[in-house]
């Protein structure tokens, strides 16, 4: 019995290790978010990392629901944006949780010069980029 809890307990943090496999940086910004028959407009991300983003807000979206982001820094003035698909991975009472599904190529070069640029130090940001995208690039 002792010898299932601890495999258990094993598992569970690997699962822990997988889930934050990339630094989140806080994030001053907005997005809007576009499901098949509902949007959100200017809800605030609290962070963001290579593969996804935390929204503060009521959502009554549920999990595994794919939308279009646009990710605005402060305002949503000029061509300053990041725009990806991305998909609901949890929710609580305090937002919802994103994960990036796919991306033109230069939003995620965007993408990563946003997180260099907003990480208190970037070397360990720079040292996490993976050879390849976490997720699909592709045309939109």
């Amino acid at each position: 019995m002792y010898s299932i809890l601890l495999i258990l307990l094993a598992i569970k943090n690997m699962e822990i290790d997988n889930r934050r496999k990339f630094q989140r940086i806080d994030f001053d910004g907005k997005v809007d978010l576009k499901f098949v028959n509902y949007s959100y407009d200017s809800c605030p991300v609290k962070n963001i990392s290579l593969t996804g983003l935390f929204i503060e807000g009521n959502f009554l979206k549920r999990k595994a629901i794919n939308c279009h982001v646009q990710i605005f820094h402060k305002d949503k003035h000029g061509n300053n944006s990041l725009r990806a698909l991305a998909r609901v991975v949890w929710k609580n009472n305090e937002g919802i949780g994103l994960q990036f599904t796919a991306m033109t190529f230069e939003n995620y070069l965007l993408l990563q010069t946003t997180l260099i640029n907003k990480a208190k130090e970037s070397e360990p940001i720079l040292r996490e980029l993976p050879d390849n995208s976490p997720f699909l690039i592709s045309n939109l």
